[in-house]
């Protein structure tokens, strides 16, 4: 091989390289020896994308706080600011603390990623999207159930085994405002509780499932069924190694 072939070879590699090292998304989810199995149940239909009015889209959220504290957690955003983010908020949003990674499911998380959440304030600053293992419409398509390792879940200050508890919550919506001036016509948001102002709070150190079914206030229950959230359940499952 002459000196230009070499060369050409080399650049060859470094691009080869370059792409390769650079994807956005990890074809498979690091495993721990749990894992999370979460599902969500609407009145209608998961439906991300409106058929009816293209303008609208759905996008279904589960939201998590893994800091082992029942007494911070995530809470849909009824009002503005919206909690910087459009969807989520909760009592010190200012500084990030109440959510600390979610699952995204709508068109432009068509296969359901998960993103961690950074320090900084009201929940913007977070990672790059992580594929989930593995993302199901079941009942007919009036329930989505996800499978998320530990370790999708694990912070620098939290790794995956220190993780005793989490606060979940189950957020839906047609629109994601993030000014504070924003005002979305026909905009609907459901979480969980009457008011849709609760989350869940579950140990996590045996397997077990959880499940409830969730009501809101009359005044409060979304026109769309496609985001009234009417179910869910959440397994904590040990991963067999053999």
């Amino acid at each position: 091989m002459n000196r230009h072939g070499i060369v050409a070879y080399i650049i060859c590699f470094i691009i080869i390289f370059t792409l390769t090292g650079c994807a956005k998304y990890p074809t498979t989810p690091v495993q721990s020896s749990r894992q999370l199995i979460i599902t969500l149940t609407v009145r209608g239909q998961i439906e991300p994308e409106d058929t009816v009015d293209p303008s609208f889209s759905r996008h279904y959220f589960i939201a998590i706080d893994n800091d082992n504290d029942p007494n911070t957690g995530p809470l849909a955003a009824f009002y503005p600011p919206y909690g910087g983010t459009g969807w989520v908020t909760s009592e010190d949003a200012q500084d990030s603390i109440g959510l600390t990674s979610f699952i995204q499911y709508d068109t432009d998380n068509p296969l359901g990623y998960i993103y961690g959440v950074l320090s900084g304030s009201y929940f913007l600053n977070r990672t790059s999207p992580l594929p989930i293992i593995s993302a199901q419409l079941l009942d007919g398509g009036s329930s989505v159930r996800f499978v998320i390792d530990f370790s999708q879940l694990a912070t620098d200050d939290i790794p995956a085994d220190d993780i005793t508890q989490l606060n979940i919550n189950f957020i839906t919506t047609n629109a994601l405002p993030t000014g504070s001036n924003q005002y979305v016509e026909g905009r609907e948001i459901d979480g969980l509780g009457p008011s849709g102002q609760e989350y869940i709070t579950i140990p996590t150190t045996t397997d077990q499932i959880f499940q409830d079914d969730d009501e809101d206030s009359p005044n409060l229950v979304p026109s769309d069924p496609d985001l009234d959230i009417i179910h869910w359940q959440v397994e904590v499952q040990t991963v067999s190694s053999g």
